[in-house]
């Protein structure tokens, strides 16, 4: 019986042995893991830092353009409104003038 309890000791002790050594080497890897983990999850925000800093910028030269873009559709809205005001004023004495040359044709 003595044997038997001693033979059961030694063989816990020996799977104990076992199973912490399965352990360690599960930690080293999960340290492993981790610290590549942290590394790509480090470049993974610097490359977010740097695509929301490029949208910004982006962002910024295309506001740009599009005010260049308004004030030139601006400036061409002024010179149509200056054309329509200058035929609306002289659409009088072009009708006058029209009118003389039918008049003129007609008494030929």
């Amino acid at each position: 019986m003595v044997y038997t309890l001693i033979t059961l000791v030694g063989a816990s002790f020996i799977f104990e042995g076992w199973l912490l050594s399965k352990i360690n080497k599960i930690e080293k890897e999960n340290k492993l893991h981790r610290k590549s983990l942290q590394i790509a999850l480090e470049a993974l925000g610097r490359d977010i830092n740097n695509f929301q800093a490029g949208i910004s910028r982006d962002l910024g030269q295309t506001n740009k353009k599009i005010d260049i873009n308004l004030k030139a559709l601006k400036r061409m809205d002024k010179k149509v409104d200056v054309n329509k005001k200058d035929i609306m004023n002289s659409l009088p004495t072009q009708i006058r003038k029209t009118i003389g040359h039918i008049e003129f044709s007609q008494r030929a």
